[in-house]
């Protein structure tokens, strides 16, 4: 169990770096995020993003120990376990917040598409590495 909970933080701490490297970046080159308050990354967001992603992370590798590793896909081979479970978090989680986001708040539209992605890289990582774990340990 302790190894698909690590593993999970370690999927999330991936969202942290695409964060880092690629959101941030997008941010940047969007005027209308500024004037609606947007603030460059600081030392101390990149680490409360770190720790946030890292936690759901580790949550979310619970509960695929907890699922006995989809035990549906037994027949599957582990990336295609970890990839089905990674878009099923995504869309149970994050989807629904960057879309309605999207919808009630025009200005911030290109804001949710970006998030969108993020917690899409993040959530596919969780599955692919709590899968591969699993499936080591098996």
């Amino acid at each position: 169990m302790i190894m698909t909970v690590l593993a999970g933080f370690a999927g999330g701490l991936a969202g942290t770096l695409w964060a880092g490297l690629v959101s941030s970046a997008l941010f940047a080159r969007r005027p209308e995020l500024s004037a609606a308050g947007w603030r460059p990354d600081t030392a101390w967001r990149v680490l409360h993003t770190a720790a946030l992603y890292g936690l759901c992370g580790a949550a979310a590798g619970l509960l695929f120990w907890l699922s006995w590793g989809l035990v549906a896909f037994t027949n599957w081979p582990w990336f295609v376990v970890g990839g089905s479970y990674g878009i099923l978090l995504w869309f149970a989680a994050a989807f629904p917040v960057s879309l309605l986001l999207s919808l009630r708040v025009p200005t911030l539209r290109a804001a949710g598409v970006v998030m969108a992605v993020e917690a899409l890289v993040a959530a596919l990582s969780v599955g692919l590495l709590c899968a591969f774990v699993w499936h080591r340990a098996a």
